[in-house]
């Protein structure tokens, strides 16, 4: 099965993608030539295809990478989550990278109560 994306016009009564501004803490590995790049940013802006944040170091269009967000909410008010992406760089540009969304997992991190106070 052979699938072909559309160019991305929208109609009035269709809009674009919703984006949310956001912020969110994110750590992200890169595969580059010379083995894996750790580092971690803040999101900028994210919709349900696509993801923007920084700041971003090493970084290159065409590069396959994972993201991992704390996400802000909890599930059934103590579990933790995240939401991992898998992505391909689309664009990078004074520290903030921009990166299409190929596949996404939310899992658990634990009850929040185990979390250490500060």
């Amino acid at each position: 099965m052979t699938t072909t994306q559309r160019p991305q016009h929208w109609t009035r009564t269709q809009g674009p993608p919703h984006r949310y501004p956001y912020p969110i803490a994110v750590r992200y590995k890169a595969k580059t030539k010379y083995g894996p790049l750790y580092s971690f940013g803040q999101t900028r802006m994210m919709s349900s295809k696509d993801i923007v944040f920084g700041p971003s170091d090493g970084l290159r269009p065409g590069m396959k990478a994972e993201i991992v967000l704390d996400w802000p909410r909890l599930l059934d008010d103590r579990i933790r989550l995240q939401l991992v992406l898998q992505v391909v760089i689309t664009g990078s540009q004074d520290r903030v990278t921009e990166a299409r969304i190929l596949t996404y997992q939310f899992g658990t991190r634990g009850p929040a109560e185990a979390e250490p106070r500060s």
